[in-house]
């Protein structure tokens, strides 16, 4: 082979490596860690337009308690609660009265900007699975019984109805496992299990309107779905869901507006559990997730930044510090660890990714075509 070939062709290679390093996505930086002094938890984590930044929830040793984060990360103030024999709160949303917050005991607190109980409602039946705010104030849960029930409380505490949803089919019992608060209703998604046992588990997406009624119902049994564990909605319309196969390999739905699933991502071997996923601010999405450890078989949590496609562009690691709570914001996301620390990432300067232009693309393409075309000349 001439020396000319071979440059055509060193050359081409070293074109080919620049252009993928340039489109590569790059992973996000960890601007910053906030270790919160004191708090022994961090259960929730949330945007708070009155204190232009954030609260956290959780408890130190004293008891439930509130920080409250500023943008830059700074801990600006905190409130240690007195709510009955509670040890902790694990959710909390903000309003123009104060907080609504759900604790370890199953009991709803209305509290004041000062920190005074203004109401109290015990969750009567079940183990509360998933919590959202409703339009208006207020929240809607949902728990798990005999069979699911939904429970829809006002802003001051007021129950306003319930519903228990025994499984549409009339065969098995419905688990749900994530609420959320969409348009004019509630999106709920969950599993249910056929009596008969060697019969598998379907996923399971239900939207309720206002009351409580169900207006739609999507099992993905024929998908190979046995469980949906959460579920969120998407900007433009349908949502995204989280879920397990039915051979316990992670798995996510996107959904459009009637629950059908439009595409499948399958991710089995990089994660062993999905159990967030969220659209990100600059396109694709969020997937919050963990993986065996591989000599003692504990979680190792993780954040997947994947394509509107589904392909996979970043990943960062966590360890073993479980992710509480995540925030997506405009250059990044917030990611709130039990562990009490809380971290800033941003993506660099330049955006998540640094394109070639088109026109270079074009080129090598030509290039290699040419040189493709030579080797073949000289053979002959």
């Amino acid at each position: 082979m001439s020396m000319n070939v071979r440059g055509l062709l060193l050359f081409c290679m070293a074109l080919f490596l620049m252009c993928g390093a340039a489109t590569a996505i790059q992973p996000p930086d960890l601007n910053q860690t906030v270790v919160i002094d004191g708090a022994k938890e961090i259960a929730a984590f949330i945007e708070s337009p009155a204190a232009t930044g954030y609260i956290a929830a959780g408890a130190t040793d004293k008891g439930p308690s509130l920080w409250y984060v500023s943008e830059n990360g700074t801990v600006t103030g905190n409130m240690t609660l007195s709510l009955g024999n509670a040890s902790v709160i694990q959710y909390v949303q903000e309003d123009q009265n104060g907080y609504t917050v759900f604790t370890d005991t199953h009991d709803f607190f209305g509290v004041s900007l000062e920190g005074e109980t203004l109401w109290t409602w015990h969750v009567p039946y079940g183990e509360v699975a998933s919590v959202d705010a409703a339009p208006g104030g207020g929240i809607i849960a949902t728990t798990n019984y005999l069979h699911p029930i939904v429970y829809r409380l006002g802003a001051d505490g007021t129950p306003l109805w319930n519903q228990t949803y025994a499984d549409a089919s009339g065969a098995g019992i419905a688990r749900f496992q994530s609420v959320k608060a969409v348009n004019d209703g509630f999106i709920i998604a969950g599993y249910a299990t056929p009596i008969i046992a060697s019969t598998d588990p379907a996923g399971l997406v239900m939207y309720l309107d206002d009351n409580g009624t169900v207006v739609w119902e999507e099992r993905y049994g024929d998908d190979g779905i046995g469980y949906v564990v959460n579920i969120n909605p998407l900007p433009n319309g349908g949502y995204i869901a989280p879920a397990l196969t039915t051979s316990d390999e992670a798995a996510v739905l996107i959904l459009n507006e009637t629950g059908k699933a439009v595409e499948v991502f399958s991710y089995p071997k990089r994660t062993e559990m999905v159990y967030y996923a969220e659209v990100a601010p600059g396109g694709g999405y969020y997937l919050l997730g963990y993986d065996a450890d591989l000599v003692n078989g504990k979680p190792r949590y993780l954040v997947l930044g994947v394509s509107s496609e589904g392909g996979e562009e970043w990943m960062h690691w966590f360890g073993d510090t479980g992710i509480r709570a995540f925030v997506p914001v405009d250059d990044g996301f917030i990611a709130a660890g039990g562990n009490g620390e809380v971290s800033f990432f941003t993506f660099n300067e330049s955006g998540k990714e640094t394109d070639l232009s088109d026109a270079w693309m074009f080129i090598f393409v030509i290039l290699a075509g040419f040189g493709a075309g030579y080797l073949i000349y000289r053979r002959h």
